[in-house]
């Protein structure tokens, strides 16, 4: 299961509350047994944070000391993102309590450390002397994973917040490359969908994909159509997680949106420009559409999912929009 991080949240745990409340319960449920290994790991955590040594205790052992932060500076990183962010309960609760589990190891036992540090990254200018950032590239169910674990052994939110953990740094020189590195970093750990690829390329020229809002300020920065149907793409996204519409996944939601445009551009030449072309000239065209979507997405959603027939869910969502949308903006369908 996962959810897609679009209100711009800071990563605290007690806003993930809902996401993660039953990986929370497991291991709150395993460390407060009177006995055995979990209460051992809790007086152990306790002992090492009143230490001062929580980096040795409980990451793996590296022979530089590395940059340190805390986790409430990790938290906060989410205000240089560009977009939406996705948090995954199965990995939190695979980081806690699977091969290599923190809490506990599936089949017993616990792994002694995290195995791999959060990576951060910054987007660096030397010329400028400029630097954006941190970014978290790698690490946020970690991260999330790490304050589980912390809250259960009983330390208190501003305790956790204020713990500083050994983290892995990167400088990269272009918010592109950021992008790309997130990509490559994370694949080994789960499967990037198109459409959070699409998202994060469009996302790498001044675009921010992060919700509608800050869709509508920044879509004059798309620099390609790619990056106007990642917008497309998003913005559709927003407004089905804010709508509580859970019939479709983000990314299906996600793809959706990039259907209607393809469907869109396909049908219509205004003015005897390219759909892209009009829709550049003039980017209050772009919010026009989106929010037609906005109003017919409840509907398309209930219909959709009344539909028996086979077929990929966000193609059948695209079809569905596609003759409301063009209806209401004077286009083609």
């Amino acid at each position: 299961m996962a959810i897609s991080a679009s209100m711009n949240t800071s990563y605290e745990l007690s806003n993930y509350e809902q996401l993660l409340g039953a990986v929370i319960e497991r291991a709150e449920t395993e460390m407060n047994k009177p006995k055995g290994g979990a209460a051992a790991l809790k007086a152990r955590i306790i002992a090492s944070v009143r230490a001062g040594n929580f980096i040795g205790e409980h990451q793996v052992r590296k022979p530089e000391p590395g940059r340190q932060m805390s986790i409430q500076e990790l938290c906060e990183s989410y205000v240089h993102e560009t977009t939406a962010q996705l948090i995954d309960a199965g990995a939190v609760e695979k980081i806690l309590f699977g091969p290599d589990g923190l809490v506990r190891k599936a089949g017993g036992g616990r792994a002694p450390y995290l195995m791999e540090d959060i990576e951060v990254g910054y987007i660096t200018d030397p010329v400028a002397g400029t630097s954006i950032g941190p970014v978290i590239t790698s690490g946020r169910n970690r991260m999330l994973a790490l304050q589980v674990m912390l809250r259960a052994a009983g330390l208190a939110s501003a305790a956790i917040a204020a713990l500083k953990i050994r983290v892995s740094v990167i400088q990269v020189s272009t918010a592109e490359e950021l992008q790309r590195r997130i990509i490559s970093a994370n694949t080994g750990s789960r499967d990037f969908s198109s459409a959070e690829i699409r998202e994060r390329m469009g996302a790498a020229g001044g675009l921010q994909l992060i919700d509608r809002n800050s869709i509508q300020a920044t879509i004059s920065m798309a620099k390609d159509e790619k990056a106007f149907k990642a917008a497309f793409g998003a913005w559709v996204k927003d407004a089905a997680m804010q709508m509580g519409l859970n019939g479709l996944t983000p990314a299906q939601y996600s793809n959706a949106g990039n259907s209607l445009w393809n469907q869109l551009a396909k049908k219509n030449r205004p003015e005897d420009k390219t759909f892209y072309a009009w829709v550049k000239e003039d980017t209050a065209r772009f919010v026009q559409i989106a929010s037609a979507s906005d109003q017919a997405l409840p509907t398309a959603v209930s219909a959709v999912m009344a539909q028996k027939t086979a077929g990929p869910l966000a193609t059948k969502l695209a079809n569905v929009l596609v003759p409301v949308v063009a209806r209401q903006c004077g286009l083609e369908a």
